[in-house]
């Protein structure tokens, strides 16, 4: 292949963590989509503005990995688009509707939203084509996510076991 050189194994370890994390990213969007979905009312419109968020930062993500690992994925938005319509023809949602299981889809999301941050915190060490100020903006975001997630999941835990009055 001419003028394409060998890529070095930091690069190959860069690309699956970045990839992994962008498959996490993934399913972290669907959970996000059924959260606002199932407990848009409940949750007060809290939950209603994350799955855009997270779409948000998987496009910086996507265009970290083009930049930094040389890397496209055209097909990503047609894979988001087949998961998030076999959400909604399996009715994942109505799942969601116990107190219980309730507290436990917010943790799913507290957990990953926090992995979230430690995946920006460490992207900021490494030469990775982000700017300061997209780190700030990025953290910020991500900040702003991890307190109403964990202040929902604090409430879903009075809900789970402290019954209605």
């Amino acid at each position: 292949m001419i003028g394409h050189r060998s890529r070095s194994s930091e690069e190959h370890t860069a690309t699956v963590y970045l990839v992994a994390h962008l498959c996490g990213a993934t399913l972290g969007l669907q959970l996000a989509r059924s959260l606002a979905d199932s407990y848009g009312s409940w949750a007060e419109g809290r939950l209603d503005s994350l799955p855009s968020e997270l779409e948000y930062e998987i496009g910086q993500l996507l265009q970290l990995i083009e930049d930094t690992q040389e890397i496209s994925l055209p097909r990503y938005r047609q894979i988001d688009a087949g998961l998030n319509r076999l959400r909604r023809l399996v009715h994942i949602d109505a799942l969601w509707q116990r107190r219980l299981v309730r507290l436990a889809a917010l943790e799913v999301m507290r957990t990953a939203l926090c992995g979230k941050s430690a995946m920006w915190e460490v992207l900021r060490d490494i030469p990775a084509g982000q700017t300061e100020e997209q780190h700030r903006e990025l953290n910020a975001l991500v900040s702003k996510q991890i307190e109403t997630v964990t202040d929902l999941h604090h409430r879903a835990a009075r809900d789970a076991f402290n019954p209605p009055k």
